[in-house]
């Protein structure tokens, strides 16, 4: 039986569980020409394609592990998971 949180590993493999990874929360994208990003200054604002209601995505080797909302923690950034991505689903 596993803690909350934590997924149940098959026996043997429990080893995978201590194998570090990054993780990115994607917030946008914006395709810029390298003479456009040279041009950027303090103050100025790049927009991205993202909606700001749409859910932030949590990447994992590239792929979309699951979906969620922005919040404060103390005086960190943090993600709220509303949704996991599972098999077969779209993968924006």
């Amino acid at each position: 039986m596993s803690r909350k949180g934590e997924p149940s590993a098959a026996p043997g493999v429990t080893f995978l569980g201590d194998i570090p990874v990054d993780v990115v929360i994607e917030l946008g994208r914006r395709r810029m020409v390298l003479k456009e990003i040279a041009g950027l200054d303090i103050d100025d604002i790049v927009e991205l394609d993202q909606p700001q209601d749409r859910p932030l995505d949590l990447v994992v080797g590239g792929k979309v592990l699951a979906r969620g909302e922005l919040v404060m923690v103390g005086e960190r950034v943090a993600l709220r998971v509303t949704e996991m991505v599972g098999k077969g689903a779209e993968e924006a």
